[in-house]
Formats: structure tokens, sequence, C-alpha cells
């Protein structure tokens, strides 16, 4: 297909299943949550972005691209703090998200310490399996899956998700970094994601491949969302019944 349609197809598959519209992102939404429950998906979110910048490596070892590759490279210099994006101070992004698991109370250590505890949920650990798994695809199809599907997700996702954060669980504007920058930041690796792929699926067989990668991606996200919606949510509306 011409590439603008491909790229129509691309937006359009992601959109069929975003995850800014789930129960879990509207318990979050409405103020459904509390800062316990905050907590604990930040324990799990941890296992699954500290492992990003591992994942675009692999990527870049097996990619002959070189215009992708400074891409990667600035990807995982952003992720391990490195550099300013955004208008924001340099951070290893997950010590920002440490940083918003202590505002709700978790321990720094403990929330690090989750997967070798054994505490991590089988929707979290499928995630990070098929992630691990698609960075290691030719190079099209493994930026389909992590950077169309996976984080262009974010900025609408986060976009719902941050102002309730202060307006309904009453935290600071410094303790929400973590998702004021990634709505940025992720809005220009989407936008870049796109292009990449538009650039590098030059057949109708790799964009076939590239739109299964990103329905697969678009699907494992909401798995793990839906882990989540039945461990924490579900039953306390259960309970309030």
């Amino acid at each position: 297909m011409a590439r603008s349609a491909f790229r129509t197809a691309l937006k359009d598959m992601v959109e069929q299943r975003h995850s800014k519209i789930h129960p879990f992102s509207e318990a979050w939404v409405t103020g459904g949550l509390n800062r316990q429950i905050l907590g604990e998906w930040v324990t799990q979110h941890y296992h699954y972005v500290g492992h990003f910048s591992q994942w675009c490596g692999a990527i870049f070892a097996n990619c002959q691209d070189e215009e992708t590759n400074h891409f990667l490279v600035e990807n995982i210099m952003e992720e391990e703090g490195f550099v300013e994006e955004g208008g924001f101070p340099a951070a290893k992004h997950v010590d920002l998200l440490l940083n918003f698991g202590e505002a709700c109370g978790k321990d720094r250590q403990a929330i690090k310490d989750a997967q070798k505890n054994g505490e991590l949920m089988a929707g979290l650990l499928g995630l990070q399996s098929w992630c691990t798994v698609q960075s290691t695809k030719p190079t099209h199809e493994a930026i389909a899956g992590l950077l169309v599907g996976l984080e262009s997700q974010v900025p609408q996702i986060y976009k719902r998700t941050t102002p309730p954060l202060v307006e309904k669980y009453g935290f600071s504007e410094e303790d929400i970094v973590f998702f004021r920058l990634h709505i940025v930041a992720d809005t220009e690796h989407g936008k870049r994601g796109y292009e990449i792929v538009e650039r590098l699926a030059d057949t109708e067989e790799k964009q076939q491949a590239c739109l299964h990668a990103v329905r697969e991606a678009t699907l494992m996200r909401r798995l793990y969302l839906d882990a989540l919606y039945n461990e924490f949510v579900a039953p306390q509306s259960a309970a309030a019944e």
C-alpha cells in the first residue's frame, strides 16, 4: 500500500485497542484508585520501562540503518538520563518513576526487588517477554511493535491520567515529573517511530508484518492493564456493591 495509506493503517491499528480507554485507565482518571494502588502500579511498571533501553539496544545491535541507529542511541541516552529532553533536566526515567513510587508510599528498594521476590503479575511478565522477543526481530518489525505499538500510546494515556494525580490524588508537580516528561518525549519518539517504519517497510510483506506487530503490542499492553484491574480494582468494586 502507499506510504500515506500505510501510516493511516498503523494509526488505526493503535487506536482500535488504545490503552487510554480501559477500565484501569478509567478508574485512574475518575479518582477510583488510591495511593496504595498507584504504588502497586509503579512496582509493576518499573519492571517494564526499566528494560526499555535494553530493548532499544537489542534493536540497535541488529540494525543496519544509520538514521534508525542514531534515533535508538538518542532514545537510550534520554532514558538513561544522559541528556536533557523536552525542557526537563536530564534524569534517568526510572528514577523519576521511583520518585513517584515513594510519593505513593512505596519503598524504593522494594520496587526494584519486586521481580526477584516473585511479585510481578503474569500480565506484566508477558509484556516483558513479548518486548524481549520483539526487540530481536527485523528492524522495521521491532520498531513497529515497541515504538509505534507501545511508546506512541503514552502521550495520550498520560494526558488523561496526569491531571487527576494533582486534582484528585493530591500529588505535587514535583511528584509527577515522570508523567509530564513522557507526554513531551514520547510524542516525539512516537512520531519518529512512525517515520522510520514507514520508510523501512518498503514492501507489502514488510508492511503487513509491521501491522501485525502493532496489533500484538496493543493487545499485550491491554493484557497488562487487565491484570492490574483484576488484581487491584475489581475486588474493590465488588466489595462496594
